[in-house]
């Protein structure tokens, strides 16, 4: 019974343990994750206000119709650099309009394969998140927009697990605008607008899950070792518990022997277990006996006899339980 019992104490210890240690997992796991989720998703808006802005710098003095072929060809080397991006962060489209919706220069080749004159405005950049751009001041950058595009990864299963945590990685896309002005007069004179995904979501997570698993490992290595010494320890203080009174007297229970057995010699002439068996211990006689004369020899009662072979058995136990 007492078995059984230690038994039951080391699974209840170990599952406690483990239940600790996944659950520390988990929140670390997450904690992390938002850290970084938070990280790359700042990095990438500050690396596209420096693009935007840079963009919007040199823009300046390439508005007229002459040179508008020319902002078409660095819109579109841009958007083909930035596509592969070990960071991940891409840009897919850049766009320049005026107040009327109609596109300038773009990295797209279907907005612009007309000639301007032909070009009707988009109702794309008639929209409240394009005309936003057409109330900033100059060199003001705009708010990075979500522009709703939900991507359902359908055939990864552990992006499907992870996204309802982190919303933003279904809606990869985010719009950036900027106004342009005039490099000498101080108005506005177009709008620019960029289009680009945060970074790199889907080798993010795969990062986070391969650390999570490695974390979980680790503190279940940990959580085993706490239970194992949890579970000695219970056995160690049953085991004094049944082994003294209350009083602290020691008990001897030949049924449930303790793990170790205390005995007082300088009380005693031996264990409890060898002095019961005193009187059926056979006596050793002297390998060199002296003959002695029953006249040198002062007479001695038969209790004083009885004393000293008791007294000379317990010195040869003692030394045999000894050792």
């Amino acid at each position: 019974m007492q078995i059984f019992k230690h038994i039951l104490f080391f699974i209840l210890a170990l599952l406690v343990c483990e239940g600790i240690a996944a659950g520390a997992s988990a929140w670390s796991f997450l904690e992390s994750s938002l850290a970084s989720f938070e990280q790359i998703k700042n990095l990438s808006d500050q690396r596209a206000r420096d693009t935007i802005g840079a963009i919007s710098k040199s823009s300046e003095g390439k508005l007229s119709k002459d040179r508008l072929e020319d902002l078409n060809f660095a819109f579109t080397r841009l958007v083909k650099v930035t596509s592969g991006d070990k960071e991940g962060f891409i840009i897919s489209e850049i766009s320049m309009t005026d107040d009327s919706g109609v596109v300038l220069a773009s990295s797209n080749e279907d907005y612009v394969s007309e000639s301007r004159t032909k070009r009707k405005p988009e109702p794309k950049f008639l929209s409240t998140n394009y005309t936003a751009a057409h109330h900033l001041r100059k060199w003001q950058i705009g708010t990075p927009i979500l522009l709703g595009e939900k991507n359902t990864f359908q055939n990864d299963k552990l992006m499907q697990i992870v996204s309802p945590y982190f919303p933003e990685i279904s809606e990869p896309s985010v719009l950036l605008s900027m106004a342009v002005y005039h490099p000498e007069k101080l108005e506005r004179v177009a709008s620019l607008h960029m289009k680009y995904e945060r970074g790199n979501f889907a080798h993010f997570v795969k990062i986070q899950t391969e650390l999570f698993w490695w974390t979980l490992q680790n503190n279940a290595i940990i959580a085993l070792i706490c239970a194992l010494i949890l579970g000695f320890s219970h056995l160690l203080i049953k085991s004094v518990r049944t082994s003294f009174t209350q009083d602290g007297k020691y008990i001897a229970d030949p049924s449930a022997p303790p793990l170790w057995e205390k005995v007082d010699f300088a009380q005693t002439e031996g264990p409890i277990r060898w002095r019961e068996n005193v009187s059926s211990t056979p006596s050793y006689p002297s390998q060199n006996p002296a003959p002695i004369s029953q006249s040198h020899v002062p007479a001695v009662s038969a209790t004083s006899t009885a004393q000293a072979v008791n007294r000379e058995k317990a010195e040869i136990i003692d030394a045999i339980y000894l050792g």
